[in-house]
């Protein structure tokens, strides 16, 4: 008889094939424990929450000699116990870039406003079409992915949507250094137009502006998937997480690169870029190739109603938080030196194109 297995997140232990390593750990554990005790350093307290699971996994496996995994990685269990830990940089740094929380590159020289900004290049950077920056470098069909269904449930009453900013300060050429706490300066701003334009659809939407890039910037996509758990358990019914940010590009002579194009109506609007997570850092992320072919789609259906918004989705070898829901995107619109009608206007349009997929893909 086949047994079943519960599923966790994080690295599996079979607690029946491997007992001597564990009992190897526990001794070279217990050994730390008494070096600590000896030198006089008070033991840190562990949250309540973490024991509670801690001892849940414990009781299922000795009982039902199961695998079971643990629920927490290994910089959950050092920033949460040890505060020294919470507050070095160079730790939090080290970890955040391996479990999630990627560091971006961010502006060497401030930019004033739009009036003084530097040496700036306005270009068409648009992918043409249907292309990816492959970093995993796992096989990729356009075609395929195009064509496959997305396992999304039938309308129902609740948020379907929920739009959240990791990096909830990035703003545009208008702000100093290009960042703003103003969540109309900010992307904050631009989630608001993709918000109204899901809206105007019949689609319900939970658009949370919470700062989660601050105090700790090295720490916003931890911040952000507590956000996210919290919003989950308030609202089951959302299947879409959009994160909303904006991108940098700067080149090697220092100039900065201001992606736009000019619409149909002769605006102009700051160029969009999709950014999936996979599971290619053996982090939990079992759906990152439905989150891709949900970009796939929106993205195909924006190159159709507005040529040239889109640069090619980047495929990133980090998680991003996209595992919470098998329809977890990062859109990164436009970057510091578009104006924030640049970014709005492309934000709209962005809300537009996911209704259209949400109402036409809507019965998985």
């Amino acid at each position: 008889m086949r047994r079943s297995r519960k599923r966790f997140f994080g690295q599996v232990l079979s607690l029946r094939k491997h007992i001597n390593h564990l009992l190897i750990y526990l001794a070279m554990f217990m050994t730390i424990i008494i070096l600590i005790l000896r030198s006089g350093f008070t033991l840190p307290q562990l949250p309540a929450s973490f024991v509670l699971n801690s001892m849940q996994n414990a009781v299922v496996a000795f009982s039902t000699m199961q695998k079971v995994t643990w629920q927490y990685s290994a910089y959950d269990i050092l920033s949460s116990s040890i505060p020294s830990i919470r507050a070095s940089y160079i730790m939090s740094k080290k970890y955040a870039a391996k479990y999630g929380g990627v560091l971006k590159k961010e502006i060497n020289s401030p930019i004033k406003n739009v009036n003084d900004m530097g040496p700036v290049l306005e270009t068409d950077v648009s992918a043409k079409g249907l292309s990816f920056i492959n970093s995993p470098g796992y096989d990729i069909d356009a075609d395929t992915l195009l064509n496959a269904p997305l396992k999304f449930s039938s309308p129902y009453n609740g948020p379907r949507v929920l739009i959240i900013h990791t990096h909830t300060s990035e703003g545009y050429a208008e702000s100093p250094e290009s960042r703003s706490e103003d969540s109309k300066m900010n992307v904050v701003s631009v989630g608001k137009e993709i918000a109204d334009a899901l809206k105007k659809e019949g689609i319900e939407v939970i658009h949370d502006t919470t700062q989660n890039d601050y105090p700790s910037y090295n720490q916003s996509y931890k911040k952000a998937m507590s956000l996210i758990e919290k919003n989950l358990t308030t609202h089951p019914t959302i299947e879409v997480i959009l994160d909303i940010h904006r991108d940098y590009m700067k080149k090697d002579d220092g100039t900065l690169v201001k992606p736009t194009i000019t619409l149909k109506n002769g605006e102009k609007a700051a160029q969009i870029m999709f950014v999936v997570g996979t599971d290619n850092m053996n982090l939990y992320h079992p759906d990152w190739r439905h989150n891709l072919s949900f970009a796939v789609k929106i993205q195909n259906e924006l190159n159709h109603q507005q040529p040239g918004l889109c640069r090619s989705i980047n495929l990133r070898t980090e998680r991003f938080n996209q595992h919470a829901t098998k329809g977890s995107l990062i859109i990164e619109v436009g970057t510091g030196v578009n104006t924030l009608a640049e970014a709005k206007n492309a934000g709209r349009l962005v809300g537009e194109a996911v209704a259209s997929m949400l109402i036409q893909h809507g019965k998985g």
